[in-house]
């Protein structure tokens, strides 16, 4: 997760009981804006169990193939 752990539990830690309370109390802008909160912190965990935030193939990145398809094309098959 990285340096996007700590808003995502923030957003958490807030959003919960502020969305519970204007959920309860029918304070419809505090009960939206805990809401938000929540979207963002599934945003972050989403992001974190995907691995989005990670250079596919490790570190490197994706290497080349030797003998990839599209330069062989023009050649006849053996």
């Amino acid at each position: 997760m990285g340096n996007r752990k700590w808003p995502a539990i923030a957003s958490l830690v807030a959003g919960v009981p502020l969305a519970a309370w204007g959920l309860a109390e029918r304070q419809w802008l505090a009960a939206l804006a805990g809401l938000v909160l929540l979207f963002v912190f599934w945003f972050y965990a989403w992001q974190w169990i995907s691995g989005a935030n990670k250079p596919m193939g490790g570190e490197g990145g994706i290497k080349p193939s030797p003998n990839a398809a599209w330069k062989m094309k023009d050649q006849p098959p053996k």
